[in-house]
């Protein structure tokens, strides 16, 4: 449960009590059960691992920048032993205060701040023994030992860096080299640290690490293939991501995670179709060899979450419109990619005018989503898409100001008008939706489609 939900809960508690909404025993069986008296706590917990890591940050520099001022004055030997000793310090330090119970989170920031040494390290001893190779081999090494440390201690800021990290090396290699290492790199980096994020329940190194796959999918497909199977493998890739997260919320696994790989999905989906739906991409070129295997493995594992979400969701029926939506646009992106390799008549014209309407369709869905939370935010999102969509249009092609004008006016006065009319839905519901949430949430039966 999210503490944004526990501390409103706490804040609303006393005034369900005075309308005799809850008894005082039920009050203080749902503070019990959601551990309320413990928010105060969790946040100054929060601070002080912020101001531990910040304070270990420091300290490592300051150990670099004296190292490093004194470099060429130090023998090899002494180059060493400084280098292992920091190493060493920060992990042996920082392992026996995460063992002791009233300094864990010092011990963390310590070992996070050795991950870091670690990384300077591998380039310090490069440079002592005149080491030459890729830029990016170094990263490598620097993931390879983050992820033992972020295994060793569950921790998910390690598994961020270690994420960080080894996209670099990625980058760099698949660059060089389109081998078996850098194809499986997706699945690699999602068996390393998917199952981290599962059991720590980290909701940033989890779709952190659902970003990693669907980006590198997208780096292969782009930069070995064309821009048409980018456009496949970006679309492919967020319909995952939707399916993913509304197959979570349904079947409730780690129903925390869904609203983060949901929106990011959504978000992925709408810079796809808005950046195809100029006509310049549209142009004749080459499909090129195929290079988008990973939107096969997207697609497939669609598939096969909308079918477990079918018959996972029962009686909720409240996203079903908007995943329709979501399948629906990224498939006529997909669809309009492959059919443009056939060189069609008039194709330039046709598939732009598809995906606009997959644009269009992915407006309708976030504009939708905001009616069904209630969110002022999703709103002016989805609203501000289609305006700019609709702007882009007008600048685009060749039209007399005067068109141009009228558009923008019309525009404004669309946007003046819809906000009007979701302020006044939303004073209409606001009441309902107030008196059906807490117990909604109580109940775990659901969740915004955006948090």
């Amino acid at each position: 449960m999210s503490t944004k939900f526990r501390a409103e809960l706490r804040n609303e508690l006393p005034l369900w009590t005075q309308q005799g909404l809850l008894s005082d025993d039920a009050a203080k069986q749902l503070a019990s059960i959601y551990q309320l008296d413990n928010l105060k706590h969790e946040s100054s917990n929060l601070l002080s691992a912020v101001i531990f890591t910040i304070g270990g940050l420091l300290l490592g520099g300051g150990l670099i920048s004296f190292v490093a001022a004194n470099w060429d004055a130090i023998s090899t030997p002494v180059k060493l032993t400084l280098l292992v000793t920091a190493l060493l310090s920060f992990h042996i330090v920082g392992r026996w205060l995460w063992q002791t119970t009233h300094w864990r989170r010092l011990g963390h920031a310590l070992v996070f701040c050795g991950c870091l040494v670690f990384g300077a390290n591998i380039g310090l001893v490069a440079q002592i023994f005149h080491i030459s190779s890729s830029w990016y081999a170094g990263f490598g090494a620097w993931a390879l030992g983050s992820l033992a440390m972020a295994w060793a201690f569950r921790s998910w800021i390690i598994g961020v860096l270690t994420l960080f990290t080894s996209f670099l090396w990625f980058v760099g290699h698949q660059g060089d080299s389109y081998d078996f290492t850098a194809i499986a790199y997706p699945l690699i980096i999602a068996a390393a640290l998917l199952p981290l994020a599962w059991i720590i329940r980290s909701r940033v190194l989890y779709t952190g690490t659902v970003i990693a796959v669907v980006a590198s999918a997208c780096v292969l497909a782009g930069n070995h293939g064309s821009g048409r199977q980018l456009l496949i493998t970006m679309a492919a890739g967020a319909v995952f991501m939707w399916t993913l997260g509304e197959l979570q919320r349904a079947a409730r696994w780690r129903a925390e995670f869904a609203n983060l790989t949901v929106g990011f999905g959504l978000a992925l989906l709408a810079i796809t179709a808005y950046v195809w739906s100029f006509h310049i991409f549209w142009s004749p070129s080459p499909f090129g060899t195929m290079r988008a295997y990973w939107a096969i493995v997207f697609f497939v594992l669609a598939i096969v979450g909308v079918v477990l979400w079918f018959a996972r969701r029962g009686h909720q029926t409240r996203s079903l419109a908007l995943t329709v939506g979501v399948l629906t646009a990224g498939g006529i992106l997909c669809a309009s990619s492959l059919m443009a390799r056939a060189d069609a008549p008039n194709g330039e014209t046709l598939f732009t005018i598809t995906t606009n309407f997959a644009a269009l369709i992915v407006a309708a869905v976030v504009i939708a989503a905001s009616l069904i939370d209630e969110r002022r935010a999703v709103f002016w999102l989805g609203s501000l898409y289609l305006v700019q969509l609709i702007l882009s249009r007008f600048l685009e092609y060749e039209t007399s100001l005067l068109v141009k004008s009228a558009a923008f006016l019309a525009c404004g006065v669309a946007v003046i008008v819809a906000g009007v009319g979701y302020e006044q839905y939303l004073r209409r519901n606001r009441p309902r939706a107030e008196a059906d949430q807490p117990l909604t949430e109580a109940k775990g039966t659901g969740g915004k489609i955006f948090e």
